[in-house]
């Protein structure tokens, strides 16, 4: 390009150039990426990165295939494709960028970088972004193009995958506790015996009836859909985040069936429902864009208490517990995650290793940290409490929307919170004590006041205080998904 060139065709230059990246013939892409590191302007940094994740993961789907347990099958068809490819997209991001980055996760590395970085991108990135997923990535950029939207297109990235490969766990059975679990005294029967002791659970009631989603089972649908006692929910957990949610999937007169879009945004799985492909955030239960946000952005999600356990803690609050039968009919190999989530164990305890599409910020606790929130009304603030310290055996008091709390430990050792009785109040073993003397004893559902006669028969007395739904998760997928993120008391 001449050095004489005005700004104007310059910039008509780099439009062709980057709409080149869309052509589907991967030759032409390489004669594009050349002229574009030859020019060296950085707003078509963002367009390099985008094809960069598809080019790195679709040419190795045996190393960066999402979910793992699946590496070993064909990937997509259309990430085989050869016009899937842009030879010399690594070279020119180095030749127009600072970072040289040369690892195996190299395209891990550059969106890490980018995405700290604040760069703005040739007028026009947002339509070129949509083109280049509807038809590279044609599964996800259909539901990408739903309109209206509430976030900027540059801030959604793709997470290696798409809603059949990361498909939701749809009307699973459940099955008898004892029927599966490795310890049982039973005698062998028709079901698997999977469910050890220290294995991690996702654990609910309805009812009376109470529920154990083993972690490693759900680990690569992510979500299951499920009806209950006739109450439909849909249990979404983003690995990213660890960050197990449970949701009643009603929202009027609609049942909802939720999925995995396959993409991320600001670090948290966007979710959408086959109804009408809205998208919705995994973590915070409201539509982001499509038909859901277009009705007036007024739907959300009711959340219910979940807890993260495990089995031996939960099915000795619950013994009559049922659990999700290992037999789903999808034909994944459960077993592989069950010692095997080390990438996403050492992600979740590395401060240093940050997610990709995430911008870093000193926030008041480490990123990393393991929290549990509770929001306000509104749902636009939420209070953490970090779970590593909240006392095993004490107690709490806080302020969530003007309201008294206690925060504690349940009988599984999982984080409750419920709206307080009379303040103060003290642990006294299994139950507490509050300012009246009346004893408390903690609930699924509430606390429940006990009769007054101490160390008699202690029977429920009829009062009650609710217990506030919760949502578990690290400390950067609060501090980016919501306006405003309260810590609570870090030690009374």
């Amino acid at each position: 390009m001449s050095s004489r060139s005005s700004p104007e065709q310059t910039d008509d230059r780099l439009a062709a150039l980057v709409d080149d990246l869309l052509v589907r013939d991967p030759a032409v892409h390489a004669a594009a990426l050349d002229e574009l590191a030859d020019v060296g302007d950085r707003r078509v940094v963002p367009h390099l990165i985008e094809t960069l994740v598809i080019h790195e993961i679709g040419g190795d789907w045996e190393q960066f295939g999402f979910p793992e347990v699946l590496r070993d099958r064909s990937p997509p068809r259309y990430l085989e494709l050869p016009e899937a490819r842009w030879p010399g997209v690594r070279d020119a991001l180095q030749t127009i960028a600072e970072p040289d980055y040369d690892s195996d996760y190299a395209w891990v590395e550059w969106e890490t970088w980018y995405s700290q970085q604040g760069i703005e991108p040739l007028e026009g990135f947002d339509e070129w972004k949509l083109q280049l997923y509807r038809s590279y990535l044609p599964p996800v950029g259909r539901l990408l193009d739903a309109e209206p939207r509430a976030f900027d297109l540059r801030d959604i990235r793709w997470g290696n995958c798409d809603p059949s490969f990361l498909a939701a766990c749809n009307e699973p059975d459940f099955v008898p506790g004892d029927a599966v679990a490795t310890d049982a005294e039973s005698e062998a029967g028709e079901y698997d015996r999977y469910l050890d002791p220290k294995d991690a659970v996702f654990g609910f009631t309805v009812g009376d009836t109470a529920y154990a989603v083993p972690r490693w089972v759900l680990f690569p649908h992510e979500l299951a859909n499920v009806t209950v006692d006739g109450t439909p929910l849909t249990l979404t957990y983003c690995t990213l985040c660890n960050a197990p949610i449970c949701y009643d999937r009603r929202v009027g007169d609609r049942s909802l069936t939720f999925s995995s879009t396959g993409m991320l945004l600001d670090g948290n799985k966007v979710m959408f429902d086959e109804e009408t492909e809205s998208l919705w955030s995994q973590h915070r239960g409201v539509p982001i864009a499509g038909e859901y946000l277009d009705g007036g952005g007024d739907a959300s999600l009711d959340v219910r208490p979940v807890t993260q356990t495990s089995w031996a803690e939960w099915r000795e609050a619950h013994p009559e517990s049922l659990a999700l039968d290992i037999d789903t009919g999808y034909d994944f190999d459960y077993r592989f995650y069950e010692d095997d989530i080390g990438f996403f164990r050492h992600y979740w305890n590395d401060e240093d290793a940050v997610q990709p599409g995430v911008e870093t910020a000193d926030g008041a606790l480490p990123e990393k940290t393991d929290v549990y929130g509770v929001t306000t009304d509104d749902g636009t603030t939420v209070r953490v409490y970090p779970v590593d310290d909240v006392p095993d055996d004490g107690v709490w008091t806080d302020e969530i929307d003007g309201r008294s709390v206690v925060v504690l430990r349940d009988e599984t050792g999982d984080v409750a919170v419920y709206e307080a009785p009379p303040t103060p109040v003290e642990r006294d073993d299994d139950a507490l004590v509050d300012a009246e003397g009346t004893r408390w004893r903690p609930g699924r559902q509430a606390l429940a006041g006990e009769r007054e006669e101490r160390g008699e028969s202690g029977e429920p007395d009829g009062r009650e205080r609710p217990r506030m739904p919760g949502r578990h998760g690290l400390f950067f997928a609060f501090r980016s998904q919501y306006e405003t993120v309260e810590v609570g008391p870090t030690g009374t």
